[in-house]
């Protein structure tokens, strides 16, 4: 789902859930739809994934798009260590 697909989606009422999901040393947006399918927010072009090195980024394009409530998980977040 891609960022435009996302806001229409948001806009019908057909998200149940957004999780900010860290992987590595990134962070991934997941959806979960009211109509029960899962998605990974993708890049404008192309099938690939986005990704956010920055949480704060995705949070603040999440809200842009319209999405309010968001889950972060840390659970396999692995910052860069300095």
């Amino acid at each position: 789902m891609n960022l435009e697909q996302l806001r229409a989606t948001v806009s019908a009422g057909g998200v149940e859930n957004v999780t900010l999901r860290g992987r590595g040393d990134s962070f991934f947006v997941e959806i979960a739809t009211r109509s029960g399918q899962q998605a990974t927010l993708a890049r404008v072009r192309g099938p690939e994934p986005r990704s956010f090195i920055n949480p704060r980024s995705g949070l603040g394009m999440l809200r842009e798009a319209g999405v309010f409530n968001v889950t972060v998980d840390l659970t396999d977040w692995e910052p860069l260590k300095k």
